[in-house]
């Protein structure tokens, strides 16, 4: 079987890899337990690409020059070292990087392709736990959610249909990861902050497959679950691309506050349904 084989997604705060004994014990060994599901459920998918769609953290684009969405067309992508991540180059797929940008663009969605990305926390603290040797190509998406104006969670949307179309055509079996979210806010007075009622909410929407809650979903709406809630768009993407496949999501790990972290802590799969 090719296509869509399998989906995730996981919250990416960086402290998890950086400061990890920052967090009570218990609350640590369910966050590892949880990333060790994932990475079980990826082997077990037996992916020939990786898929990541993560959000700018100013690692790779400034105001002036920041695409809605973005890949990477090289061959190997650099890891940023930082909190915890170590240099290596990351190898990527090219050939299914260009089918993705040419289904998104056929879908109106502003994708770009540049000559490399540099793989933050936003997309390889994921990866770290989930396929630490690097040994699956990986292909990068990164979405602003950092620089006005933001693109619209209906981009989001016909991204992971893009995603779908792209993986069915492929005939390659590619795994997607969504990183980002889910309440936080960055950078400014209310760092550490979370939304509790906004995380069960969107939790929600994502466990049933509420593919309408998420779809009207608004950027005033995500406002109150912080500036950095704007990463859930990630998790639309997959969603969606993930229910065109015929996969249904099962929430992995809740763990609604982490103290040290200061951190609430989701992961869901998306699982082929049984028959």
């Amino acid at each position: 079987m090719t296509g869509l084989v399998g989906a995730a997604a996981t919250v990416h705060a960086p402290l998890i890899l950086g400061m990890p004994k920052l967090a009570p014990e218990a609350k640590r060994v369910a966050v590892d337990a949880g990333f060790a599901r994932l990475r079980s459920y990826v082997e077990q998918c037996r992916p020939d690409v990786i898929v990541t769609i993560s959000s700018e953290h100013i690692t790779n684009f400034l105001a002036d020059d920041c695409p809605a969405f973005a890949t990477s067309s090289a061959t190997t992508n650099p890891v940023q070292p930082e909190f915890g991540l170590a240099e290596a180059e990351v190898p990527s797929h090219p050939a299914f990087s260009s089918a993705l940008v040419s289904a998104a663009q056929a879908r109106g969605v502003p994708i770009e392709a540049r000559d490399g990305l540099r793989l933050d926390h936003g997309t390889n603290l994921p990866l770290s736990y989930l396929t630490p040797d690097y040994a699956i190509p990986v292909v990068p998406v990164i979405v602003n959610t950092v620089w006005q104006p933001l693109p619209p969670m209906a981009q989001a949307i016909e991204l992971g249909f893009a995603l779908h179309e792209a993986a069915e055509r492929s005939g390659l079996r590619i795994f997607a990861i969504a990183a980002g979210g889910i309440s936080h806010w960055v950078g400014n007075a209310r760092h550490g902050d979370m939304n509790e009622e906004f995380d069960v909410r969107f939790l929600d929407m994502i466990r049933h497959a509420d593919l309408a809650a998420l779809s009207a979903l608004t950027d005033a709406e995500i406002d109150v679950a912080g500036d950095g809630a704007h990463e859930v768009r990630s998790w639309v993407s997959v969603a969606h691309a993930a229910a065109r496949a015929g996969l249904v999501p099962e929430v992995v790990l809740e763990e609604t506050f982490v103290p040290g972290w200061n951190v609430s802590v989701y992961q869901v799969r998306w699982i082929r349904a049984e028959r």
